[in-house]
């Protein structure tokens, strides 16, 4: 009976023991994880392209040869809209050589800010693009501003159409010449349907536009003259992640006369055939610094 009771107490002294270190052993603490950072509202879009020809609504200006592109452009994202401010540069031909005696500029650079915001399927865009041609020559400046207001809507994630007009209170600064300023409104139509096939990262898309450019009469054109005309595009494109290889057919109603007239040239003017129509292939890239993260 003494050794049963001496048993018991020592297994209860054993158990209180056993009980005692758990209680004193160090837990270990379960891992917190951090809360995954909210994404930055600032962003950077940037890109540029190779063009076979530089084709500006309709007219060629790289002189029908090659041109080059690059942008960058800063983004802020917020819950009323995306704030966005941009420089594009692009490589140019207005020659100053005899038989056209352009102002021959370094090139164009495009300064603009605007606004942009996407409501399901409809997207607006508000800005303010500044054109200038620095170094050009006889004391030309052909600099002008230009107002627009783009706006697009998906009926489909496939399909999608946008109309946008843009205003200029003196087309290319026409008005330095002493005739009074060209004022212009660009009214434009475009639709884009992606084509439903993918292979990979390997995807395809079909787009146009139809547009008209009303200019005003006289000015530099003279009494009575109206130099607006119509212009369209259409062509397909391969896409692979941030590259866009375009294949585009251009086309306006100028005949070279009025190309002469529209450009303020004189009818043998080496630039006539600049309204021409024309295929231009281009490859393009464009990301942002996002999603390259």
């Amino acid at each position: 009976m003494k050794k049963l009771v001496t048993s018991v107490i020592a297994a209860v002294a054993l158990s209180a023991t056993s009980a005692f270190a758990a209680d004193v052993m160090p837990v270990k603490a379960a891992k917190v994880v951090a809360p995954a950072p909210e994404p930055s509202p600032f962003d950077i879009a940037f890109g540029g392209s190779i063009m076979s020809d530089y084709n500006f609504r309709g007219v060629s200006q790289s002189n029908r040869g090659p041109s080059v592109s690059a942008y960058v452009e800063p983004q802020f994202n917020t819950a009323f809209g995306t704030f966005y401010v941009g420089l594009a540069g692009y490589s140019i031909e207005w020659p100053s050589a005899p038989g056209y005696f352009f102002s021959d500029p370094a090139a164009e650079i495009d300064i603009y800010g605007g606004w942009r915001k996407t409501w399901g399927a409809f997207s607006l865009d508000l800005g303010l693009l500044y054109y200038y041609y620095p170094a050009e020559r006889f004391g030309i400046d052909s600099d002008f501003l230009e107002l627009y207001a783009k706006a697009s809507y998906a009926f489909t994630p496939a399909f999608t159409v946008g109309a946008s007009v843009a205003y200029t209170p003196d087309l290319l600064n026409y008005g330095q010449f002493g005739f009074g300023d060209t004022a212009g409104i660009y009214l434009s139509g475009t639709a884009k349907y992606v084509l439903p096939w993918t292979h990979g990262d390997l995807g395809a898309f079909v787009s146009g536009e139809l547009a008209h450019w009303f200019l005003d009469e006289g000015g530099v054109f003279g009494p009575g003259v109206d130099a607006s005309y119509t212009y369209w595009n259409v062509g397909a494109a391969l896409t692979y992640k941030a590259l866009t290889l375009d294949f585009r057919y251009h086309g306006t109603d100028m005949s070279r006369r009025d190309c002469t007239t529209f450009l303020f040239v004189g009818p043998n003017n080496g630039a006539r055939n600049w309204c021409d129509d024309t295929f231009i292939v281009s490859l393009k890239f464009d990301t942002t610094l996002a999603a390259l993260k």
